[in-house]
């Protein structure tokens, strides 16, 4: 008999703890399966196997554990626009005044800003054009944008060139 034997079979009778024994034996028949599989070669390939997996399966799981915590966004400010603007104190409403006569709008940047400004219902001063594209001779899209109370509204403005200047259809 050589040493490695009497690892998995016990030279001497078992220690019976509790009547038959057979639950201790079984206990050390299957503490020991580890230890017969280790004897074979196809053995010795799946224990590797086996371990470097839950290795794997650990590494993976602590790295999706400890990501990076979200950061909180940043506001967005558009180029050119102050970062905050005051709030106007809240005015009690008048009577609806006459329709003041716009000027003539020189540029369609001019058009789409004055235009944006009215439809968002802030100070002209609050909207600029960021760029604009040439869709044909006499009509061009603007893109503005508002900076109104607590967000910053953007649209495409379609505007035409006619005899009075730059207008929004």
């Amino acid at each position: 008999m050589n040493a490695e034997s009497t690892v998995f079979r016990a030279a001497r009778p078992a220690v019976v703890v509790a009547p038959g024994g057979e639950g201790a034996r079984a206990a050390a028949w299957v503490l020991a399966l580890p230890m017969r599989l280790a004897a074979t070669s196809i053995g010795r390939r799946l224990l590797v196997a086996v371990t470097l997996a839950v290795l794997a399966v650990g590494t993976v799981g602590y790295l999706y554990d400890s990501a990076d915590q979200p950061r909180v966004a940043a506001s967005f400010r558009a180029a050119g626009l102050a970062t905050s603007v005051p709030a106007a104190p809240a005015a009690p409403r008048r009577t609806i005044a006459p329709p003041v006569r716009s000027r003539r709008a020189a540029t369609a940047a001019e058009a789409a800003t004055a235009w944006f400004a009215a439809r968002q219902r802030v100070a002209v001063g609050a909207v600029r054009a960021l760029q604009q594209r040439r869709v044909s001779k006499t009509e061009a899209q603007v893109l503005v944008v508002a900076q109104a109370a607590g967000s910053m509204p953007s649209e495409y403005v379609t505007v035409r060139k006619g005899p009075n200047g730059w207008r929004v259809p």
